[in-house]
């Protein structure tokens, strides 16, 4: 069986490229839970999607292997903590009583964004495989996600913590 290549990869080189990206989801998970406590919820969040939506629009661009792996790492790593700073965002900005619901709602949308997403991609990419479209799209709704906690204001009075 012949290797394809993927981004300039082996097909066993890109196999452990997925293996090593994660345990950067895996490392975001910490280092932005630890970050999101020193900086704040929202700050973090902010952070996240921005530092994710620039790193997606410059990865159809990376003139190397190297500069690929890089700015994967850097968007897995904020994958990761996307995902665990969620709950606490919701709870943070909500309040606790209505966190649970609205984290729910949340992972909701993650999932379908896990479906649609690759569809999305796919069609984007169109039969030449040229992602530039694709990354470009997603990119910009990251950043866009990044902006709606910076115009978007927390209720006046949130619900009773517990």
């Amino acid at each position: 069986m012949r290797d394809s290549a993927i981004a300039g990869m082996s097909a066993a080189s890109a196999a452990t490229f997925v293996g090593i990206m994660g345990l950067f989801n895996g490392f975001g998970r910490i280092l932005w839970a630890a970050l999101s406590d020193r900086i704040g919820k929202m700050p973090a969040f902010v952070g996240i999607l921005g530092i994710q939506g620039l790193a997606l629009l410059a990865l159809p661009h990376a003139g190397s292997v190297a500069l690929f792996w890089i700015l994967a790492a850097i968007i897995d790593t904020c994958y990761g903590g996307g995902f665990c700073t969620m709950a606490s965002t919701a709870g943070k900005f909500f309040g606790v009583t209505h966190a649970g619901g609205i984290y729910g709602l949340m992972l909701i949308a993650w999932s379908i964004g896990g479906v649609v997403g690759p569809l999305l991609v796919s069609s984007l990419a169109g039969s030449d495989n040229n992602y530039t479209l694709a990354f470009t799209v997603v990119g910009v709704l990251a950043l866009i996600g990044a902006a709606i906690p910076l115009i978007t204001k927390q209720p006046a009075k949130p619900a009773l913590t517990e």
